[in-house]
């Protein structure tokens, strides 16, 4: 009997998935178009770039990428004492691109080189404390930290999900105990179904019947239908128009006030204090700052929720004896730019997230300062 439902469950899996694919493929404006979901928001002149040195990576996003930069960090073979960056779009994408471009994570890197620290930078769009507490956990086995850098932006604030490339990472042994007696570990591990995760890293252990039957599915479909083998790409176009269409009917673009959802703020905010809190336990230095916004024009925000966010997170800072630096008039207007249109409209936005390359490096110069006054305080 047991064996029947789960042939029925398996069954009904193929033809929901099947379906799935067949309506995306229907109802896909540009089938020869990929959408690269990360780069949904920027505009064509707005460039994704991670950054790699004599072919070590040095910016990567989360678990389907952070071996790289690891591999990067151990080849150098010469124990330097690692700075961690991490962040939002703002890090990996630069407005109004021109070719030969770079980032601040590539900056920061070659200042803190010239240090003997090795700076590695991981950002994904729209991410949030809560992702950042489970990234820093991970990071903290995999070599030793001496100074987290983390911005704390206001909309994203307003995030509550975990991508499924970061909340793996629950699956590691080591990284689970670090966070599971914290108040936000218990939150993420109970909203995720997380229970007894006694064994080494299960996430690597391929042998076991839902794995082996997922595996089958992509060989045997990926073999006999070239369409399954862009399925992310089919399902990033659909949520991108729905995108666009929610975004049309609410009247909602970049320049629309967002407030604060209380319970997701408060969710992030006790992100921040535990991963302050864990930064301690390792002893970790942290810098925590406001990110640069544009300032020419009205920003998109409940101003009088921002000064009180702004105020709130100094004072945590003060508490945990953190170092913090308010940047958010840092980028002069001149070098922000405009984005795609956030609704079914082709008219560009303002874009208050992604600046140029020089406000690039004006970043780096601005982060730098403020780790020489750890090095300072240290000494």
């Amino acid at each position: 009997m047991k064996n029947n439902i789960n042939n029925h469950k398996k069954l009904s899996t193929i033809i929901g998935l099947i379906v799935g694919i067949i309506l995306l493929y229907v109802f896909l404006p540009n089938k020869n178009v990929k959408l690269n979901l990360e780069d949904f928001a920027l505009d064509e002149n707005t460039k994704t770039y991670r950054a790699s040195i004599e072919n070590k990576k040095i910016h990567c996003s989360d678990l389907k990428d952070i071996s790289s930069c690891i591999k990067g960090y151990k080849a150098e073979n010469k124990n330097y004492p690692v700075v961690v960056w991490l962040g939002n779009s703002q890090l990996h994408a630069i407005n109004q691109y021109k070719k030969g471009d770079n980032t601040a994570a590539l900056h920061i890197h070659k200042y803190l080189k010239g240090l003997n620290f090795y700076s590695l930078t991981f950002s994904q769009p729209n991410a949030n404390l809560q992702e950042h507490y489970l990234l820093f956990a991970y990071l903290l086995d995999q070599f030793k930290i001496n100074t987290l850098i983390l911005p704390i932006v206001f909309d994203d604030l307003r995030e509550d999900q975990i991508r499924s490339n970061i909340i793996s990472i629950l699956n590691y042994q080591n990284s689970f105990k670090r966070i599971e007696k914290s108040l936000s570990g218990k939150r993420i591990i109970s909203k995720n179904n997380q229970k007894d995760l006694a064994g080494n890293e299960i996430n690597i252990i391929e042998d076991t019947i839902q794995n082996n039957f997922e595996n089958f599915i992509d060989d045997k479909l990926g073999n006999i239908w070239p369409l399954w083998m862009q399925r992310d790409s089919l399902i990033g176009q659909l949520y991108g128009n729905l995108y666009l269409l929610r975004n049309s009917i609410f009247g909602i673009k970049a320049t629309t006030t967002r407030k604060i959802i209380k319970g997701r703020y408060a969710n992030n905010i006790n992100a921040l204090k535990d991963i302050l809190s864990l930064a301690i336990e390792n002893e970790v230095n942290v810098i925590v700052y406001i990110p640069p916004i544009r300032n020419d024009i009205k920003i998109p925000y409940n101003i009088s929720q921002y000064v009180n966010f702004k105020h709130e997170i100094s004072e945590i800072t003060k508490h945990y004896e953190t170092n913090f630096a308010n940047l958010e008039n840092l980028i002069p207007a001149k070098l922000w730019g405009k984005k795609a249109s956030t609704s079914l409209k082709k008219e560009e936005e303002v874009d208050f997230m992604h600046f140029q390359a020089e406000g690039h490096n004006l970043l780096a110069k601005a982060i730098f300062l403020e780790f020489k006054k750890i090095l300072k305080l240290s000494e």
